[in-house]
């Protein structure tokens, strides 16, 4: 039976049979990877913990028939920050969703490997909107999906405007003309050039953009639309993720206003 080992990351993790789990590595070498770790859910498993979600680690897998097996993990980094908070939690769970359904198993992409593993360290300190939205963009752009942006997609005319009209089917942002074949959505201009910066500006400078909350809020939707429209299904943590934030932002609007008051 053949070996061979993997620098990976989970990236998926679901159960099978009474003690069993499927993992769904993203692997720097052979790219995205189904192996079932034995045991796993026992208490007292020694691979328990290479089994977790995010992590990190080097893989000794035995090649099989139908399903490899993970026989070894020696785990490099947990991401223990992840589970301690809920925003951080479903970002990095947004970009291990994307990553999943954007690629196909056996088709090795390192530098995509290096993307990811990046933004799993930088979602300790970064802001997990704007780092999420950078990820999505510049794992487009890498595989080849980058929108077009400022400039119309079909005919090449750089746009101007307050708002631009963008849509999904099209690959990005549309003149007056080009626009009248295709569905899609009016983003401020604003939103259209944040979203340029966030491919172009290095990673480790991203925290010194700044953006408003309607400016994240029409990226965040602008990207989950031109996402699922590219990948013909809904991002479920993308979903889960906005629907708590703006939930939040709700209450504390409350509290600030009607419930605040009782406290003056």
């Amino acid at each position: 039976m053949a070996v061979y080992h993997a620098d990976a990351l989970v990236i998926r993790s679901r159960e099978f049979g009474e003690s069993d789990r499927v993992l769904t590595l993203f692997s720097r070498e052979m790219g995205k990877i189904q192996a079932v770790a034995k045991g796993v859910r026992k208490p007292k498993s020694r691979q328990r913990a290479g089994a977790q979600l995010f992590t990190y680690g080097d893989f000794l897998i035995h090649k099989g028939k139908s399903l490899d097996t993970v026989s070894q993990c020696s785990p490099k980094e947990s991401f223990s920050y992840l589970w301690s908070d809920l925003d951080r939690s479903l970002a990095a769970s947004a970009m291990a969703e994307l990553l999943d359904i954007s690629t196909i198993s056996g088709q090795p992409n390192t530098e995509l490997f290096t993307l990811t593993l990046t933004c799993l360290f930088l979602l300790e300190q970064y802001e997990t909107s704007l780092l999420l939205s950078a990820y999505a963009l510049r794992l487009m752009v890498i595989l080849g999906y980058r929108p077009h942006l400022g400039d119309c997609v079909e005919c090449g005319e750089m746009l101007q405007g307050e708002r631009l009209f963008f849509s999904s089917e099209a690959g990005g942002t549309l003149c007056g003309r080009c626009r009248e074949s295709y569905s899609g959505r009016m983003v401020r201009a604003g939103s259209i050039a944040f979203m340029r910066q966030l491919i172009q500006v290095d990673l480790s400078k991203l925290d010194r953009l700044r953006w408003a909350a309607w400016m994240r809020e029409e990226v965040l939707e602008t990207l989950r639309h031109y996402l699922e429209h590219k990948f013909e299904r809904p991002l479920k943590s993308w979903r889960l993720g906005n629907t708590i934030s703006d939930g939040l932002e709700r209450h504390i609007r409350s509290f600030n206003g009607k419930e605040g008051k009782e406290f003056e």
